[in-house]
């Protein structure tokens, strides 16, 4: 794994911005006991959204420096500080990547831990700190955010997995 144990939870903007839009944001600190960080060039960019870093949330300078698997080089600029910022040396590696879109697929076959928005829901609801997941998934779609969400069978086939849970 290029993450490792006990290091931060690295936050990418697109992730942060979406739970942001559904007022979900306060699901990181609540799942994850680890320090959240974030590059600061994602977060001038939720400037207009966040203007001020929640408590919990620590900014810290770019990494341009570190040095990325080719499978993950062709990232957008946003995505790209968002894994440099994950693969810095130790012991500032991440131990989780919260990230969206093919990028995290991209960024979990070069062994990175990445999990998304769709997961921190579901998270969320398993240790009771969301009530329902579904109508968030719906909200992020109607807000703009259908591009980080999975294709409709794969939600589909969630609903069923999370109906099992109950």
């Amino acid at each position: 794994m290029l993450t490792m144990p006990g290091g931060p939870v690295v936050v990418s903007e697109k992730t942060l911005g979406a739970l942001v839009a559904i007022r979900r944001e306060k699901l990181v600190p609540q799942l994850y006991t680890a320090p959240v960080v974030m590059a600061r060039s994602n977060f001038e960019s939720l400037a207009n959204v966040l203007p001020e870093p929640p408590a919990w949330l620590s900014i810290h300078e770019d990494r341009p420096e570190v040095v990325l698997p080719t499978s993950c080089a062709t990232a957008g600029e946003s995505e790209l500080a968002t894994l440099r910022l994950a693969l810095a040396p130790p012991p500032d590696r991440a131990s989780l990547v919260l990230l969206e879109g093919p990028i995290k697929e991209r960024a979990k076959l070069s062994f990175i831990k990445a999990e998304g928005v769709v997961s921190l829901l579901v998270a969320g609801y398993r240790y009771g700190k969301l009530s329902a997941v579904q109508p968030m998934v719906k909200a992020l779609q109607k807000l703009g955010y259908a591009d980080i969400l999975p294709e409709s069978t794969t939600l589909e086939a969630l609903w069923r997995a999370i109906d099992d849970l109950d």
